[in-house]
């Protein structure tokens, strides 16, 4: 693995990238897009969206390919943030990890980068090959693309933007993760109809939990269960799990599956990531809103992690669910690499690091 590598905190005035590394939803969903490029343009950044339609599928691993390069290796860019995840973006992976160029440039000039679910493989990516480290947290679409109001504080929206700002803003130390008191329990209304203008319903968030208490300290990695269990597999982008406190959550086609839950847990638990971490943090799983979902959700990282073979090893390290991670709104923005602190007794989790710098 590459020494570790920092970006410098975002400042007013800077210019930010939408990019689309994965899913090509920027025709389809434009008003989305335009939404959240007013919300940074109103927090004092400037925002460039880059994307070229595609005509095919190596149309299209070029083009990512290529909007990635440029991204990357402008210096006058200081951020990149992810329109939404997909399901494609390991197609990219041959040529990114060959690309030497593109590596150094980015070492050479690191950036901000956020995204969630499959853009789990562009921040392994980036850790793997040049030891960036980057953010688990909003897209374009859905999250800061809603129609919901900034200026309402208890607005989902609201809640990711304070969050993200304080991520990539702020070179203190992140501290006690927060918690929203609501959620949305379905997605945005613009997936049925671009052009809705309606906000998101909102129920009361089920608090955190402790599937087993404990304390542990070490630093964060993690992403989509599903997206994790493949990347496990590239040599050259799997990170020693030794010490680590995983974050993970699951996909919203995983929320009509248990058994993708349990094929994707059971897929790391075999590849160790658990043998030696200091700790995990499970997201709020999307679509598991009943007690009796939520139950039987919770119940497989019991059983592969609290019973046989994990349940009955030295390492009985603390588990945290129903955070507000990944496939949730609100989400919290997360720092990759930085190190944190699980502590049931105090019923806390903390990031005792900033993942920016001066």
């Amino acid at each position: 693995m590459m020494s570790p590598v920092t970006p410098p905190a975002l400042k007013p005035g800077q210019t930010i990238a939408f990019i689309s590394p994965s899913a090509r939803l920027n025709e389809k969903l434009s008003p989305a897009i335009s939404r959240a490029v007013a919300v940074l343009s109103r927090l004092g950044y400037k925002v460039r969206v880059f994307f070229t339609p595609d005509t095919g599928i190596q149309s299209s691993i070029a083009n990512r390919c290529g909007e990635i390069r440029t991204v990357f290796l402008d210096p006058s860019l200081s951020a990149v943030i992810c329109t939404i995840g997909g399901e494609t973006f390991t197609e990219l992976l041959p040529s990114l990890i060959a690309d030497q160029e593109l590596c150094a440039g980015i070492r050479a000039n690191p950036k901000i980068v956020v995204g969630s679910s499959d853009i789990t493989g562009l921040h392994w990516f980036l850790y793997g090959c040049t030891g960036l480290r980057t953010f688990y947290g909003p897209s374009a679409i859905p999250e800061l693309g809603t129609a919901d109001s900034l200026d309402d504080e208890l607005s989902p929206l609201a809640f990711c933007v304070r969050c993200l700002l304080a991520a990539i803003t702020d070179p203190e130390p992140l501290g006690k993760i927060p918690r929203s008191s609501i959620y949305a329990p379905y997605a945005p209304a613009f997936f049925r109809d671009r052009d809705s203008q309606d906000v998101q319903v909102v129920s009361q968030a089920p608090g955190w939990q402790w599937l087993r208490r404990g304390e542990g300290q070490g630093r964060l990695f993690g992403g989509c269960l599903s997206v994790m269990a493949r990347l496990n597999g590239v040599r050259a982008l799997a990170p020693d799990w030794r010490g680590r406190i995983v974050f993970l959550e699951t996909s919203m086609g995983e929320s009509r599956d248990l058994g993708l839950v349990r094929m994707g847990l059971a897929d790391l638990v075999a590849q160790g990531v658990f043998e030696g971490c200091a700790g995990l943090v499970i997201g709020r799983p999307y679509g598991y809103d009943s007690e009796e979902r939520s139950t039987k959700y919770a119940d497989i990282f019991r059983a592969l992690l609290c019973e046989g073979h994990l349940g009955a090893a030295e390492n009985q390290f603390p588990i945290l669910y129903n955070v507000d991670i990944g496939h949730t709104t609100p989400m919290i923005t997360l720092p990759f690499d930085a190190l944190a602190i699980l502590n049931s007794e105090s019923d806390e989790f903390s990031i005792l690091e900033s993942g920016v710098t001066i």
